[in-house]
């Protein structure tokens, strides 16, 4: 077997291995509780194996390229494609997703059986666990738009089941409908853009591959375009249309603006949910499809995206600062950090954004595992202000959350170029901003908030962190009885922690820049088509380097040559050690009110939804239920009663003109009078129901054609 099917199949095991388990699990009798736990633990642990296999043989085989299985599933006759296709694409990009989505869904089992014993139905949520990972694997395997879709339905399934895993409570219901909706709405769009490329492209749905392949995405509109004297830099409409349409899949898998709301309602389910939907799967599956559509996306399309990402990296970063549940602020964190990967996609920064990712995957998947290990042992108080001085009952958990402050931070030696993971990918999406930024600058002085805005949310970034260590781990405690009882998490929940720390810190450039960069040879760290759209040429790989490097420099220079996350942090441990008491102070001044306001009350989206969506679809259903209820019903309840009506009347009419008695003598007796009624006044009536009847069909056909 050659290298490239032993790569193969080692991924179709890692793809099906979840599957697999969560169908055992499934089975198993309810006083086998534990053993699915560690059953489904062990297959995910396989699975993460395999995948580190397949890692090895890509790297260790010179000139190993894209490896396909095209399965034809659906024919299309009439098409240039013929098919629709299932099957799996081997790439660098895909291995290194795959490794990072096991990778961290086994710690988040292996979480989840500290975290959820005792509960009533603990083999169901491994069900659910091990479910949700092979949806999120087939995203990530998806050799065309069509498996995607199919993978991309099955995460919003298990994940709807995830965050209403408590259902008994209306939190978790009302979060998981509100999840499950928002999405379908984001998915709309998503297949309004594959319709789109469907008409255009004659069925051809495959996703484009770093070496080429016949029948792919990105070789089929190239050579559409050429054939109309077009090209991505000057595209048509349609295409356009399209790229912004599969984003909206984005939006709503990654909850951005403005379909972000979901998010931090999802904290209402179990927190290893909380872990693994916000850290490596379901909101990274927005990043992942923008990742694998970036060839064919216009300027047009890039300038959308950008401009989405940077409106919810700011709303989120301001929404954190003043949330007091300890869930939520690592939510709207999440908002604005994937935030963060969307803005990069947008302005160019491929490489960097999806490095940014992989980072946050295990920052973010370790503050989660540390706050979820807070309330465990708080008794399930999440909020912030009953905590303080929890690092002397919690001393592992606090240097795991102290460690992923950094990584999201960026801290770096100040005056180097040394930090760690955090500090590299953010940097790298900040440059890419500040170099596209300076591209636009043609189009007026608005273009310069690509930049300002990310600088300014890498500041807030640092300073929301250390509010929340410094109201949770430091100073004195604010609730004794809280403090008192609070104690350490199990060693299941403490062993994933410190892992996921771990790789915070290992997760540096050279580990994983090199593989995503070979994934799309045509992108390399500043999209040339972005720089054109501004009235420059298409640039060389030697000058997008160079525009790199100088983007770094600036961005370093705006950050503070290193000191700004020292600045913000200091700050932040110093104005929340003792607590909320000099917050609230300044949070009663006149200015500083007005936004407290508007950032508590999330910005009124809930408000606006609920009036502008909510609202106006009970005003319509209202509107539908008098036209039913007067209009439809009314002509048909009139029709009924008219002929009730003439019925009646013909009755009367025949009661009292009688017809001749009928008698007859037998005996000497005379018989009783028949009276039998008038035939021809019941045709009659008959007929005109019948009449009007008709009428009435024909004018509801009409009305509703």
């Amino acid at each position: 077997m050659s290298p490239s099917d032993q790569i193969l199949w080692l991924l179709v095991l890692a793809l099906l291995a979840p599957l697999a388990s969560s169908m055992l699990a499934l089975v198993l009798p309810r006083e086998m509780n534990r053993t699915a736990g560690w059953i489904t633990t062990g297959v995910m642990a396989l699975a993460f194996i395999a995948c580190s296999a397949a890692s090895y043989l890509w790297i260790n085989t010179p000139g190993q390229g894209p490896v396909v299985w095209n399965i034809p599933w659906i024919p299309i006759p009439g098409t240039q494609a013929g098919w629709l296709y299932l099957g799996v694409m081997a790439d660098s990009l895909t291995i290194l997703m795959m490794t990072m989505v096991t990778l961290i869904s086994t710690l988040v089992h292996l979480y989840a059986m500290g975290y959820m014993a005792g509960d009533k139905r603990f083999n169901r949520f491994f069900v659910y666990l091990s479910w949700f990972t092979f949806s999120m694997l087939g995203i990530v395997a998806a050799n065309s738009l069509i498996m995607l879709m199919v993978f991309w339905e099955l995460v919003g399934l298990t994940s709807y089941l995830l965050i209403g895993f408590w259902f008994e409570k209306k939190g978790p219901q009302q979060a998981s409908k509100k999840a499950f909706v928002m999405n379908r709405v984001g998915d709309a769009g998503f297949l309004i853009g594959m319709g789109l490329l469907f008409y255009h492209l004659g069925g051809q749905l495959l996703l484009p591959l770093a070496g080429g392949e016949s029948g792919n995405i990105f070789d089929n509109t190239l050579e559409l375009l050429k054939g109309q004297g077009l090209s991505v830099t000057q595209p048509p409409l349609w295409l356009t249309v399209a790229g912004i349409a599969l984003f909206f899949g984005a939006i709503g898998k990654s909850a951005q603006f403005p379909l972000h709301t979901w998010l931090p309602d999802a904290m209402e389910g179990p927190t290893p949910v909380s872990s693994i939907v916000h850290s490596a799967t379901m909101v990274a599956a927005g990043v992942y499809l923008t990742a694998r559509i970036y060839p064919i996306l216009t300027p047009e399309a890039h300038l959308f995206i950008a401009s989405i990402g940077l409106i919810t990296l700011l709303i989120g970063a301001c929404m954190a600062m003043v949330v007091t549940d300890i869930k939520r602020v690592l939510a709207y964190s999440t908002l604005s950090q994937i935030g963060y990967m969307i803005l990069g996609m947008g302005t160019g920064a491929y490489v960097f954004a999806l490095y940014h990712l992989v980072t946050h995957a295990f920052f973010k998947c370790c503050l989660f595992q540390c706050a979820g290990s807070v309330i465990h042992g708080a008794g399930h108080e999440q909020d912030m202000r009953q905590y303080g001085g929890l690092w002397r009952k919690m001393p592992i958990t606090a240097v795991c959350y102290f460690i992923c402050m950094l990584a999201i931070a960026g801290a770096s030696i100040p005056m180097t170029a040394w930090g760690i993971s955090g500090f590299y990918s953010k940097d790298g999406i900040i440059a890419g901003a500040v170099n596209y930024a300076h591209a636009l600058e043609g189009y007026g002085v608005w273009t310069q908030i690509f930049w300002i805005g990310p600088v300014a949310v890498a500041y807030l970034t640092a300073f929301y962190m250390a509010r929340s260590f410094a109201l949770t781990f430091l100073g004195q405690p604010r609730n004794a009885h809280l403090h008192e009882h609070a104690h350490e998490a199990p060693w299941q929940m403490l062993v994933s922690q410190v892992m996921l720390a771990v790789l915070a810190i290992l997760a540096l450039p050279a580990m994983v820049l090199q593989p995503i960069q070979d994934s799309t040879p045509m992108v390399s760290y500043v999209q040339p088509d972005a720089v054109a759209a501004a009235g420059h040429g298409p640039l060389g790989y030697h000058q997008i380097e160079l525009l790199m490097h100088k983007g770094f420099e600036q961005a370093h220079l705006y950050l503070g040559l290193g000191f700004g996350w020292l600045v913000m942090i200091v700050l932040g441990v110093a104005l929340y050690w003792p607590g909320v008491k000099v917050s609230q102070r300044i949070a009663t001044l006149p200015v500083v009110r007005l936004f407290y306001t508007l950032f508590i009350n999330r910005f009124y989206f809930d408000a606006l939804y609920d009036v502008a969506a909510t609202g106006l679809v009970k005003l319509l259903a209202l509107i539908v239920a008098g036209f039913d209820r007067f209009v439809v019903d009314g002509l048909v309840n009139g029709l009924a009663g008219g002929a009730v009506r003439l019925s009646h009347l013909a009755g009367q009419m025949d009661n009292n003109r009688p017809d001749r008695p009928l008698t007859a003598s037998a005996a000497g007796s005379s018989l009783p009078v028949a009276r039998p009624g008038r035939v021809r006044v019941y045709v009659l009536v008959m007929f005109l129901a019948g009449t009007l009847i008709m009428f009435a069909m024909v004018g509801l056909m009409v009305m509703y054609r």
